[in-house]
């Protein structure tokens, strides 16, 4: 794993190429998947600022990703932290949004499955998957028929 600290980056090697998540995010994930553990009686603590952008930082993440997985596992459980809130009980609803940077766009609220689901932007009713919702918080919300 490298550190690119200009554009806040870790670098993770994958296959033949690379991965990337941003420091922040690696930072707010990790500190959400403490929180849920901790809902489900775990004993875990938030990752510190000074952590931002260090390996130890991400070392740090990971585990707490692994840890949520195991649960998830044990107990039959999925964790939502990576769930878009403003779409949570819309799921298989069509929806018109106005994203964070006001492009309006239909979908239908999919999710995925596994131990930490996101939710999907289904673009017409017979396709099979999507990609990640982007754009959330969204500036405008509506369910359409």
């Amino acid at each position: 794993m490298i550190l690119n600290k200009e554009q806040e980056l870790y670098v993770i090697p994958c296959g033949n190429g690379y991965s990337c998540l941003g420091f922040d995010v690696a930072m707010t994930r990790a500190n959400a998947y403490a929180a849920w553990l901790r809902a489900q009686g775990f004993q875990v603590d938030d990752l510190s600022s000074k952590a931002r952008g260090t390996i130890r930082g991400y070392k740090a993440y990971e585990t707490r990703l692994q840890r949520v997985v195991d649960c998830c596992r044990r107990f039959g459980l999925q964790c939502p932290v990576e769930l878009t809130p403003q779409l949570i009980g819309l799921e298989g609803k069509r929806v018109e949004v106005v994203d964070c940077y006001g492009n309006k766009r239909r979908f239908q609220v999919g999710k995925s499955t596994g131990p930490i689901p996101i939710h999907l932007e289904i673009l017409r009713c017979n396709s099979s998957g999507g990609p990640a919702v982007t754009g959330a918080p969204f500036q405008g919300l509506r369910v359409v028929s």
